[in-house]
Order: C-alpha cells, then sequence, then structure tokens
C-alpha cells in the first residue's frame, strides 16, 4: 500500500510539473505576442499624433497663406504677415510662428525683436531640407522642446516680370502687385521682395507647437497601451488556467468515469464475491457472485450495515475487522440447498493519500473447487501408494497362492464328492481365487492406464455391454432400458477399458436394486462433448459416501474391495474425460460420463 501511495504522488507531482511547464510557456508565448502587438499599437497611436500635430500646424500654415492673399488684395500698402504671426501665436499650444529666406534669415516672426536675425545655420538648413511638402521635426527653443511643423510659403505663384503666362486671377494678382510696387515705400519693397522673390527659393513658414502637449499625448498613449496589454495579459492567462483546468476537469472527468467503468467491469466479472463497506462500515457495494455465495434473495442491500443483511457467518466477521489487511479466514455458510460451502474471506483498507481510511473490500472465495482439488490429490496420493505396494507383493503373494490353489484342488479330488473335506477344500480354492482377483484389481489400478485406442461405436459398445449382463439383470428383475445417439460419430477410445468401466457401474447398480427396477442407460453428444448416463432405480447413495465412493478401498458393501470405481475413475480420466455421482438415497444414483470427442491426455 506504501509503494501504491509512493507512485499515486509520484504521479501527480509529474503531472503537477507537465502542468508548470505549459503554464510557463503559455505566459511567454501569450506575452510575446502582447509586447509584439502593444509595440506596434504605441507606434500606430504615434504617427496617428503626429499626423495630427503635422495637420494642425499645415492648417495654421494654409491659414497664414490665406490671410496673406487676403490682406494683398484689400491692401496693396501695408502686408500684415508679422500681425498675423503676433495674432496668431496667443493661441494655446502655440509656441512660436516665423518666416524665414532660403538662407534661414527671419523675415516675420511671432516675436517682433527676432526679426532680422539668423533662424538656421546652412548645415541645419540641409538638414531640414524644406519643400512643398509638409515636414516636421522636434526643436530646442531656448530650454523648451517644439514640434516644429514647416513647408515653403506660397500664398500664390511667384513674380518674374512675366504675368501675361500665369493663368487666371493669379496672372490679375501679380500684374497690379507689378505696377503698385512702384507706390511702396523701399522698407516695404524690401519686404515684398524677401516674402515674394521673382527668383530661387520660396521662404518656409515654421509654426512652433508646445512639444510637451505631444510628448504629454505620446505618454498617455503609451500608458493606456500598457494598461491594456497587461489587462490582455491578465485575461489570457485567465483564459489559459480557465482552458487548462477545464481541460484538466475533462481529464479528471474521463479518467473517473473510465475508472469507474472498468471497476464496475471488474467487479462484475470477478470468479470471486466482493463486497465494500464505506467509512461508516455499511455496505456500499456487493457483486453477483456475493450474492450467491451468500444465497441473498434480496439484492438491495446497499446502505445497510452487515448484522441487517449478511448471513451470521460473514456479518460478523466484518464488524469485527480494524483497519488493518484482513488474511484470508475459512467461514462456512449454508447454500441454497442447505449444502455447506467454505468461503475464504479475506480483506484491505481502502485509504486516500493522507493515510484516511474510506472503507473497506472484502474478497470473498468460494473454497468448493479447492476443497475437491485437495482431495483430488489426496485420491492420488492413495492411489501412489496403493500402487507401490501393489508392484511390490503382488509377485510375491500370486505364487504361493497358485501353490495353494493347486493343493486344494489336488486334495479336493481325494475326498468322495459331497464329502465335507471336499466342500472345504472347493471352499479354499474358490477364496484363493477371490484374493487372486483382489490382487488382479491392484495391479490394474498400480500401472499406468496404457490405451489402444480406436474407432469405436459407442451405441454398439453398450449394447454389447447390455448383452452381457442381461442374465444377471433378468436374475435380479431388473428392466435394462437404453436410449442411443444414432448421430454420435465414432470415437478413438479403448474398447475394452471402457467396457470395463461401464460394467463396473453396471454391476454395481445390479447389486443396489435386489427387489428389482431399472436400469437405463442414455447416449448423447455435444460438438466437444459425449455424455453417457449409467442411472438406477436402487437404494441410492448418502451424501457422506458420495464424496469418498472413488476412494481406493471405501466400500458400502461386505464383501467388496472398494477398488471397482477407483479403477473406474482411472480408466475415465485416462481418456480425458470426468466422471460424478448424483444420488439421492431411496430414489436412486446417476453416474454421468463425459469424454472429449477429439482424443486430450497423455493417451491422445
Amino acid at each position: 500500500m506504501k509503494e501504491t501511495t509512493l507512485r499515486k504522488k509520484k504521479i501527480v507531482r509529474s503531472q503537477f510539473a507537465t502542468s508548470l511547464w505549459l503554464l510557463i510557456g503559455g505566459i511567454i508565448i501569450l506575452g510575446t505576442v502582447i509586447t509584439f502587438l502593444t509595440i506596434r499599437g504605441i507606434e500606430q497611436e504615434n504617427r496617428q499624433l503626429e499626423t495630427f500635430y503635422e495637420e494642425k500646424g499645415a492648417s495654421i500654415i494654409t491659414a497664414l497663406e490665406a490671410g496673406t492673399r487676403t490682406d494683398f488684395r484689400h491692401n496693396m500698402g501695408a502686408l500684415r504677415l508679422q500681425t498675423l504671426l503676433e495674432e496668431m501665436s496667443t493661441q494655446p499650444d502655440i509656441l512660436f510662428l516665423m518666416a524665414t529666406d532660403a538662407n534661414g534669415n527671419i523675415i516675420a516672426h511671432s516675436n517682433p525683436n527676432a526679426v532680422g536675425s539668423r533662424a538656421f545655420s546652412p548645415q541645419q538648413l540641409a538638414e531640414l531640407q524644406p519643400s512643398r511638402h509638409v515636414s516636421w521635426r522636434i526643436m530646442e527653443q531656448g530650454k523648451e522642446k517644439a514640434f516644429v511643423v514647416y513647408r515653403d510659403f506660397r500664398p500664390f505663384a511667384p513674380i518674374d516680370g512675366r504675368a501675361d503666362m500665369m493663368p487666371g486671377s493669379m496672372g490679375r494678382m501679380a500684374k497690379r502687385m507689378h505696377r503698385q510696387e512702384l507706390g511702396c515705400s523701399k522698407e516695404e519693397h524690401t519686404f515684398r521682395r524677401k516674402l515674394f522673390p521673382p527668383k530661387g527659393p520660396a521662404p518656409v513658414i515654421y509654426i512652433g507647437l508646445d512639444e510637451k502637449t505631444f510628448a504629454t499625448a505620446q505618454k498617455i498613449n503609451r500608458e493606456h497601451a500598457m494598461v491594456n496589454a497587461v489587462f490582455i495579459l491578465l485575461i489570457g492567462l485567465a483564459g489559459f488556467l480557465a482552458l487548462s483546468w477545464a481541460q484538466k476537469a475533462r481529464q479528471s472527468r474521463r479518467r473517473m468515469q473510465t475508472s469507474e467503468a472498468l471497476a464496475n467491469e471488474v467487479m462484475f466479472n470477478l470468479p470471486d464475491g466482493l463486497l465494500v463497506t464505506d467509512g461508516e462500515g455499511r455496505i456500499a457495494m456487493l457483486n453477483d457472485v456475493a450474492l450467491e455465495q451468500l444465497n441473498l434473495v434480496d439484492s438491495n442491500v446497499v446502505g445497510k450495515s452487515p448484522s441487517e443483511a449478511l448471513p451470521e457467518c460473514v456479518a460478523r466477521l466484518v464488524e469485527l475487522t480494524g483497519g488493518e489487511e484482513l488474511s484470508e479466514i475459512e467461514v462456512e455458510c449454508l447454500g441454497e440447498r442447505g449444502e455447506v460451502i467454505p468461503i475464504g474471506v479475506s480483506g484491505s483498507a481502502v485509504t486516500l493519500d493522507d493515510g484516511t481510511s474510506i472503507g473497506y473490500v472484502y474478497l470473498l472465495r468460494d473454497l468448493r473447487e479447492v476443497r475437491r482439488l485437495e482431495a483430488e490429490v489426496r485420491r492420488k496420493e492413495k492411489l501412489a501408494a496403493v500402487g507401490s505396494l501393489a508392484a511390490g507383493v503382488a509377485h510375491e503373494i500370486r505364487n504361493p497362492l497358485s501353490s495353494i490353489k493347486g493343493y486344494a484342488t489336488y486334495f479336493g479330488s481325494r475326498f468322495d464328492e459331497g464329502s465335507e473335506d471336499r466342500e472345504a477344500a472347493n471352499i479354499m480354492v474358490h477364496e484363493v481365487e477371490r484374493l487372486n482377483r483382489v490382487i488382479t484389481d491392484l495391479i490394474s489400478l498400480s500401472r499406468p492406464s496404457d490405451l489402444r485406442r480406436s474407432e469405436t461405436d459407442l451405441n454398439a459398445l453398450i449394447k454389447h455391454c447390455f448383452g452381457l449382463i442381461k442374465q444377471d439383470a433378468a436374475s435380479h428383475n431388473v428392466v435394462l432400458d437404453m436410449k442411443n445417439d444414432e448421430t454420435l460419430p465414432h470415437l478413438s477410445v479403448d474398447p475394452d477399458r471402457l467396457s470395463q468401466a461401464v460394467l463396473n457401474i453396471c454391476l454395481n447398480s445390479l447389486e443396489a436394486m435386489p427387489e428389482g427396477g431399472t436400469l437405463a442407460m442414455n447416449l448423447s453428444h455435444t460438438e466437444d462433448l459425449v455424455t453417457l448416463i449409467v442411472s438406477d432405480t436402487g437404494q441410492g447413495i448418502s451424501k457422506e459416501d458420495a464424496v469418498r465412493i472413488f476412494e481406493p478401498y471405501y466400500t458400502t458393501k461386505s464383501q467388496g474391495t472398494g477398488l471397482g470405481l477407483s479403477i473406474v475413475l482411472k480408466i475415465i480420466e485416462a481418456h480425458g474425460g470426468t466422471i460424478r455421482v448424483e444420488s439421492q438415497e431411496g430414489v436412486g444414483a446417476k453416474f454421468i460420463i463425459e469424454i472429449p470427442v477429439s482424443p486430450v491426455g497423455e493417451n491422445a
């Protein structure tokens, strides 16, 4: 039981280790996938945020260009770009706005003091590479950082002195600017030329947005992504654990169902009886074999105490059992017909891994077959002893008996016919012959049963045996009844030895019917066995005698040797068959011989 418990613990540890490694593997895979998706989501959120700020800056640039065009239409003498930059810089999240020429010199700035200064070095301009398309960079603006959106500033097409080549309203606007430049001040003329150069690169407009807002938005996005990742990870782990537990539950249910089905199959197909009691000592389970062994008519015994449902022979033993194992103890119970059935009872406690007892299992073994085999062993041992005795003394006894018989015959012939002396001599000869027959039976019993098999018609053999006892049967007023089996095939048997066995049984039956009766022989067969039943209507055999009639020297007759049925048993067993007797005193006896159709045994 300790080894079983250790094996169970090893299995549990192995299953736990496997589950742990599966859990770790699932966490690693799930964590990798979630990390990848989180990083990708953060990058997408950042791109969307960058696009939003870029479009915001582009919208401001477009608004500035629109304002510049409007001012140009309504007031050619005063372009208010500087004013527009100063006014728009007051909006939230805007740090600065400025316009520079192609060399990085500031033309207009939200801070008027910065106008005329240089905003970027040539190296920085080369890195920025302003163009007609909107771009953005994170730049240092004093102690702060700015999200700077920039592109070429083009409120309308540049003037190259060839206004007639410009289509539509843009051409007309260029012509008007060209005509009115003559009336501008020198300062305004210079500003115009910087802002709208007739040749060369266009000026660049820069929108500086507060980077803190951008960084804060990025941080919020990262935090949201991390929270979502952790949440998804927890949900994934919970789902994985739920699936794992559900799988374990299904496996446990399947194992439980399999174990239960296997236990039920084993229990109800055991050749022995099985009795199970629970922790309170009440009957929890009982198979059909146990019901039959204990001669229980009511099978509804589950939940009852042993004293209420079981025979006293077993109930007391079950109630007195402790928590330890019960070695096999033999008890005797009464069968359905009142016969005594020896039953071996053994038991063992059912315990959990922690040693807690939850019940008891009892195995009930029918010992009748064991007792029969033990009796068979004893009989064969006795036969072996008789055989050794017969082999040793038969020769030594027969020689003197031959001499005694010879002298008895000689002296009998010397006396007159009918005299007492001659009668005494005849009695001596008769007794010598009887003793010689006993020795012959001893020798037959002791020597190996070497059969001389031949294809034999059992119907003819039985008819021949009836013919031999016909006169004796008539003298005993016994009617002979024979039922043949016309479909019986010929069997490979020793006809002489088999006839000897049948005759021995028939002669015993005749002696059991001194006042007459019926002696019947019935032949039948199946695919594997041939059955011969010899029955009489004589005195019958008691139960005590029926158990021992095949033992050597056991006899109920005053003049019998007790070897006849022993020889019959030996002949039948030599053919691979069996013989048994069924009898009831005062009704008669029935000998049932079964011989296999195909030869078996040592003499096959």
